[in-house]
């Protein structure tokens, strides 16, 4: 630092170059794009990320130092119960027994500080096990309902699903559309 710079002028001076780094980056992903395979420097949906210059540099590539799983209890206790279960690729009603909630995926998040990177169960479903089918039937993939009285034992017919809420909202908003 010369006798003139003050030390603003100074982190300025690194805050301009840090800026044209980013930038250069942000041209090599791009060119990394349309590279033979060999050359590539990340796959091709990373690159188009930090290539993207409305993207705030991320740090990408990043360095895991570790990988913590926590193992995250489910957000409810459920009993298992018996269920009607029509799975959305059939048009049969079957009785099922509703088992608890599974995951569907996980969930990851990066301590930058630490590089460990943590990973959990996420995105819980209802989990039946329909004996008929002999499979697990999830409830984001069926058309379901407890079992309480004996007219609960009815197929679910395509006009309970038609009168379900969402179902109509969405089929409303392509109605709307088409016209």
């Amino acid at each position: 630092m010369s006798d003139h710079t003050t030390l603003r002028d100074e982190l300025k001076q690194i805050d301009e170059q840090i800026k044209s780094l980013e930038e250069r980056r942000r041209q090599i992903y791009k060119a990394s794009l349309e590279a033979p395979e060999e050359e590539k420097v990340a796959i091709d949906c990373i690159s188009e990320m930090i290539s993207d210059s409305e993207v705030r540099s991320s740090g990408f590539p990043m360095t895991i130092a570790g990988i913590a799983w926590v193992d995250t209890p489910p957000r409810r206790e459920v009993k298992p119960e018996l269920v009607a279960v029509r799975p959305c690729d059939g048009e049969k009603t079957y009785a099922g027994i509703h088992v608890g909630d599974l995951p569907l995926g996980i969930h990851v998040i990066l301590n930058r500080n630490t590089g460990v990177l943590t990973a959990m169960p996420a995105y819980h479903n209802p989990a039946i096990v329909v004996p008929e089918l002999g499979k697990l039937v999830m409830g984001c993939g069926s058309w379901w309902k407890r079992i309480k009285t004996q007219e609960d034992l009815k197929q679910i017919s395509d006009e309970d699903i038609l009168n379900v809420w969402y179902v109509r909202a969405i089929l409303d908003k392509v109605e709307k559309k088409e016209n």
